[in-house]
């Protein structure tokens, strides 16, 4: 009876971890309105590579709140929604609605993931972006500046860049 409960378990531990898969935090933004920021997560299958199927997961912490997750509603996919492709070279292009003219580079480094965008000229792992608005037209908020923050790979060090649209 024993053995036959440590291969059940067996079994039933190997087909838990057959269809596991994770997510890896990639970067997230934020900004001058609230503490509330949006955050993207790469979604990964059992062999921890990327789920191609479903990329990515965005979506909100409220932090302003409780600290809560929401799903991003379709009215703010226009601001904080993107596309993600496989371009010819078999790399992982993710490109922010918000920043069309930046894409981002999903990469593998050793065992992590990176989210690598241009920096002031080099290629960096974004870390967070930081956007300054002011409400607009009915209300709905207008970009007065942004900050892209990201991490150098060769000295570590963190860089920024303002950018003005």
């Amino acid at each position: 009876m024993r053995r036959i409960a440590v291969v059940v378990a067996m079994i039933l531990g190997f087909n838990i971890v057959a269809f596991a898969s994770s997510t890896v935090p990639l970067f997230r933004i934020d900004r001058n309105t609230n503490a509330n920021a949006v955050y993207y997560d790469l979604r990964l299958n059992d062999q921890g590579e990327v789920d191609i199927t479903n990329p990515i997961d965005s979506y909100w912490l409220l932090h302003a709140r409780n600290g809560d997750r929401e799903e991003i509603t379709s009215f703010q996919r226009r601001a904080y929604g993107f596309n993600f492709a496989i371009n010819a070279q078999g790399e992982y292009i993710l490109t922010l609605t918000a920043v069309r003219e930046r894409p981002i580079r999903i990469v593998k480094i050793g065992d992590e993931w990176k989210a690598e965008i241009v920096i002031n000229g080099q290629p960096v792992y974004l870390t967070s972006v930081f956007v300054e608005s002011k409400s607009g037209f009915l209300g709905i908020p207008s970009v007065s500046w942004y900050v892209l923050y990201g991490i150098d790979p060769i000295s570590g060090e963190e860089v920024s860049e303002k950018i003005i649209p």
